[in-house]
């Protein structure tokens, strides 16, 4: 029995290493190169609504973020999903941060990996107190990815995600329930700057 396992072992390893040879094969055959496949680019502009059919485009090229038709300098998006009880603790919250500068901040909310049926919605922002811009578009969860992949985060990044931009410019982001406080303090910042 042993001498036979011998046997096997030897023959099957002969077969391994012939099969993994350098060598080129005949070549007198014609090689064919394997189809090219192309490198896509992330999609860099999302066309957002939100539920009364204020539409905008948010363009992320280069690192840089811009939203059509917004004048303020100061940039929020916040990532968040309505089945995430931190997220909605903040909604209230950034609704008085957009309230408190008008001219300085706009407030994007993008609800990512959610319900985003109109009625459903309108319900969402009444009971957490949010009247600032909430996409209720399909580009969401493209747009959320997009943002959770430039930042490193991979596929299952955390909500809230929260990002400042100044004149399109990356600033800061914050993971997780923030208090509204420090957000408020590096607004009061980039305001300054």
């Amino acid at each position: 029995m042993r001498s036979l396992f011998s046997l096997f072992f030897i023959i099957a390893s002969l077969y391994l290493w012939t099969g993994c040879s350098d060598k080129a094969s005949d070549t007198s055959e014609t090689k064919q190169q394997a189809p090219s496949k192309e490198i896509s680019q992330p999609q860099s502009r999302f066309r957002i609504t939100d539920i009364d059919q204020r539409a905008t485009t948010i363009t992320f090229e280069n690192n840089t973020l811009r939203v059509a038709k917004v004048v303020q300098p100061i940039v929020l998006i916040h990532l968040f999903a309505s089945w995430s009880a931190p997220s909605c603790g903040m909604l209230p919250y950034l609704d008085s941060l957009q309230r408190s500068y008008p001219k300085t901040l706009f407030v994007v909310g993008i609800m990512a990996n959610s319900n985003n049926d109109p009625k459903h919605l309108r319900r969402f922002m009444k009971t957490h107190h949010a009247s600032y811009f909430i996409s209720n578009s399909p580009d969401n969860n493209v747009l959320a990815q997009r943002l959770a992949d430039f930042l490193k985060l991979g596929e299952n990044y955390p909500v809230p995600l929260t990002l400042l931009f100044k004149n399109g410019e990356y600033t800061m982001h914050y993971v997780g329930a923030t208090p509204i406080e420090m957000i408020k303090a590096d607004i009061e910042q980039l305001r300054r700057k």
